[in-house]
């Protein structure tokens, strides 16, 4: 629930507010900010484009669905949450760029993937 609920939250705010997120961090106050970079993060903007921000956080609601339904023990939630998480990993290869390394998420999703399939015998339809 926190992490896909957050991450539909912050998706959805960039997609609303695109121009204005594009108008900060490429303002001269928000390079003033060393820990940030923000060439790679207006870069990171432009290339995934406003509909990213779209498609993202859609399939995070479903992720968060998905969960929702897990958590009433029904098996159709593992349905919603897997499809949306792997369609989450294959977004940013379609989006920003194919030389992304995925393999990280796709071995933490893969992961809970399965700890969660584990339990599908006590869920009902």
């Amino acid at each position: 629930f926190i992490g896909s609920g957050f991450s539909f939250f912050s998706s959805i705010m960039v997609f609303w507010l695109y121009p204005t997120f594009l108008e900060i961090v490429g303002s001269d106050e928000f390079t003033k900010f060393p820990s940030l970079d923000s060439k790679m993060l207006l870069d990171f903007l432009q290339s995934a484009g406003k509909n990213y921000f779209l498609i993202s956080a859609i399939l995070y609601l479903i992720s968060v669905t998905g969960v929702y339904f897990m958590w009433k023990l029904k098996k159709k939630g593992i349905h919603f949450y897997a499809i949306a998480q792997i369609l989450l990993v294959i977004l940013p290869l379609i989006f920003i760029s194919t030389n992304l390394s995925v393999l990280p998420n796709l071995i933490i999703v893969g992961a809970f993937i399965f700890m969660y399939s584990r339990h599908l015998k006590i869920m009902h339809d």
